[in-house]
């Protein structure tokens, strides 16, 4: 038998986890890969450029490789490593690609390229490992740039500390992300298992159903024939019994196929009667297997009951789309007045209702009987499945990622202002702007937590946010547009970025797009020169492509979720189904194997085509009692208060204990607790049971009682005591070495009386 190794069932627990970080690590991958391109084209192709001849050589290779990593789009190791040494090349490199005094108060390749390369690690390894890459990088910018203005101007390199921020931000939201994961999966994990559990329990229980309705529609049919010395020849009881005999060689519980054609299988079925069969209807019809089995069991044993029963000069089956009628123009009968069998209730009625089917039966005297099988709707197709698990993991990081870039916006103003302004900003007016956009960055919170966005409230932060775009460059200085005093360049994409979430990633992308075309028209305006040209093309690589990733990122948690959800489903439809078979298989060997044993060779001696001989109809005769009597009992084990019972009857039973069981009246609905009260007082009397073990059940509409007789042995005055002393105060008698025991249950109340 299959067996799921602890690393597949690991994995199935902490789907949502390795999906988010997959997604996390292409995000960032082609994040760097293509800001890597555009920067190092914009520089290659400035007519104005200081970029040596070395340093061009350089920013080809990083070119054509972040090429490559687009293409091939590998998030293994190796490539990884190659792409952090380039970007570490690059800030060693400062000298050859920006040998320029002002270089650090401009947009540069260098720039772009570091600053992407912080936030893409941050966000595709954990934050250790980020941390260090990220340290390498700004050492290594350092020294970069000490090469250009000296060590003792490194201090005034704002991107080192612009590093940290990026950093960090980046960090905490891959730490909020993927601990938001894990706590989804574990929750999925303990909600599974307890499906699981139930879906076991469901299906052995269900298995019992579907071995019994076998039994009947098999060897009990069979059997009564012989033993009642039906009108039918050897050769056809012959053939039918050799029929039973493969029907019963497969044992315990096999998984369904996949996909199974009935019509064929419908006509091997016809091919057994005696009856004449007519089919009409589709040629051929394709069901999923675990619709399409009860299908063709129901079938069969519309059936027999018409070769037996009906008298019929012909049997038409049709098969619909969404059904299968069987139709016979035999004696009929009146259903009212007529008493159903195991064979109608259990194994059509019964068995088409377990696999989310019905049937229907008309029948009138004298004109025959027509049944009609009706499977589920969509059975065909499979299962939709349920996606409250993708929902709610979209949910929590949704509100999760856009607080935290709430509160980079924030950030990333409250750093950029006073730092422009150091550089020969707008002074006071910087600083009415900046109040202005972190106001309107923060409309997107109630958006974000609660779902209301408020039209009006979004399209204020928007104009609003456009009018800092508009102002800001146009208060400062034009040669200082595009440097660190332009703030805005940098941090109105960020701002407005919150306020996107709700909709389209082609909306947020046109959005983006036009808030950095504004930006972009109005720096023209201030300085028209191939130099702001350059800049514009480095900011769109450096801020615009890393705020539509970041938009971008928001998108793929959909995709992410989605996948999670549907490889643990997979994951836990494989579980069950193992479980299902290791359970069923061994409630088969309990209960099932022995009567199979008893029932085959009779079956042998009948599939011979030998007459039937009288010994050979009296031992059928009494097997055949025996099968209707256990289909009779089995019936009572359908109530929840019964299936509670039957532990303690199959616990007797495994001892060798002899057991009976009687159920009088009919049971009412009961509550769990009214069943455990019921239960747990003759719960001790069972176990303690020697030889024999008799259970009575009485029900009515108002009242409930259990008794149960048994043999406990030297042990009695003892359990006599414990059970008068029990919650409930059983009523207990006790003389020579027989107990009896009776519980009983008011079914208006919640309490035992004794």
């Amino acid at each position: 038998m299959p067996q799921l190794s602890a690393g597949a069932e690991r994995a199935g627990l902490d789907a949502a986890l390795r999906q988010l970080s997959r997604h996390a690590a292409t995000v960032g991958l082609l994040m760097r890969s293509v800001v890597n391109v555009v920067a190092a084209a914009v520089t290659l192709v400035d007519p104005h450029s200081m970029t040596l001849g070395s340093g061009r050589w350089l920013l080809g290779a990083v070119a054509v490789w972040s090429l490559y990593r687009i293409l091939t789009r590998s998030v293994g190791g190796l490539p990884g490593a190659v792409d952090y040494v380039l970007v570490i090349a690059v800030c060693l490199g400062i000298p050859l690609l920006v040998p320029d005094m002002q270089f650090h108060l401009f947009n540069s390749a260098p720039l772009a390229i570091a600053g992407t390369a912080v936030i893409a690690f941050s966000v595709s390894v954990t934050a250790w490992v980020s941390l260090l890459l990220a340290l390498g990088i700004a050492v290594a910018y350092a020294c970069g740039s000490a090469a250009v203005i000296g060590w003792e101007q490194v201090s005034s390199v704002a991107a080192l500390y612009y590093f940290a921020l990026q950093w960090a931000t980046a960090a905490l939201i891959r730490f909020m992300v993927l601990r938001i994961a894990e706590a989804v999966d574990q929750a999925r994990a303990a909600r599974q298992s307890a499906e699981v559990d139930q879906e076991v329990a469901g299906a052995v229980r269900s298995f019992e159903r579907e071995q019994l309705a076998l039994l009947h529609d098999t060897a009990a049919s069979t059997l009564m024939m012989a033993g009642q010395g039906a009108a039918i020849s050897s050769r056809r009881l012959a053939e039918q019994a050799r029929r039973d005999l493969g029907l019963l060689a497969g044992g315990g519980w096999k998984a369904p196929p996949p996909r199974a054609e009935i019509v064929g299988a419908l006509r091997e079925c016809a091919a057994h009667l005696r009856t004449p069969v007519e089919f009409s209807g589709v040629g051929e019809l394709w069901l999923a297997g675990e619709s399409a089995e009860p299908v063709i069991a129901a079938a069969r044993e519309v059936m027999n009951n018409v070769d037996r029963h009906a008298r019929a000069d012909l049997l038409r089956i049709t098969v619909l789309p969404g059904s299968v009628r069987l139709a016979d123009d035999g004696v009929g009968f009146d259903p009212e007045a007529s008493r159903i069998g195991h064979g109608v209730t259990d194994s059509i009625f019964a068995r088409m209702h377990r696999a989310g089917g019905r049937a229907t039966l008309r029948s009138e005297p004298g004109v025959g009987t027509e049944v009609e099988l009706f499977w589920a709707e969509g059975c065909v197709e499979g299962r939709a499945e349920d996606a409250s698990d993708p929902d709610r993991l979209i949910e929590r990081v949704r509100i999760r990622y856009g607080l935290a870039l709430v509160l980079y916006a924030l950030a990333n103003l409250a750093f950029s202002v006073p730092y422009a302004d150091s550089y020969g900003g707008a002074g006071w007016f910087d600083t009415l702007l900046a109040i202005i956009a972190a106001t309107a960055t923060l409309a997107a919170v109630p958006g974000i937590l609660h779902r209301r966005w408020g039209r009006g409230r979004t399209v204020a932060a928007g104009v609003a946010l456009l009018a800092v775009t508009v102002l800001q460059p146009l208060l400062i200085p034009p040669e200082l547009v595009g440097g660190h005093a332009h703030w805005a360049q940098n941090a109105i994409g960020w701002c407005v970025l919150p306020l996107l979430l709700d909709g389209s990633l082609r909306r947020g992308v046109a959005v983006l797009a036009g808030y950095w075309a504004a930006g972009a028209v109005v720096e023209v305006i201030c300085q028209p020169s191939a130099t702001v040209l350059v800049n514009i093309g480095l900011g769109t690589a450096s801020i615009l492509s890393v705020q539509i990733f970041a938009l971008v990122f928001n998108g793929l948690v959909r995709e992410a979720a989605r996948e999670a959800h549907g490889e643990t489903e997979a994951r836990r439809r494989l579980t069950a189904r193992l479980r299902i078979q290791q359970a069923v298989n061994a409630e088969y060997q309990r209960r099932y194997a022995a009567l199979v044993e008893n029932v085959v060779p009779l079956l042998r001696e009948l599939s011979a085509g030998d007459p039937v001989t009288a010994d050979l109809r009296h031992r059928a005769r009494a097997e055949s009692r025996r099968l209707r009597a256990l289909f009779d009992q089995a019936t009572t084990f359908g109530h929840p208060l019964m299936h509670n019972l039957r532990d303690l009857v199959d616990a007797a039973e495994a001892k060798g204990v002899e057991v009976t069981v009687d159920l009088a009246g009919d049971l009412p609905d009961l509550t769990e607790q009214q069943i455990e009260a019921l239960v747990t007082p003759l719960r001790r009397a069972a176990e303690m049971a020697q030889s024999l073990l008799r259970l009575v059940v009485t029900g009515s509409s108002g009242e409930v009682s259990v008794s149960i007789v048994s043999d406990p042995g030297g042990e009695a005055q003892g359990l006599v005591r414990g059970l008068r002393e029990s919650p409930g105060a059983p009523e207990v008698v006790e003389a020579g070495g027989t107990l009896w025991v009776e519980v009983r249950c008011d079914t208006g109340t919640m309490a035992n009386e004794g």
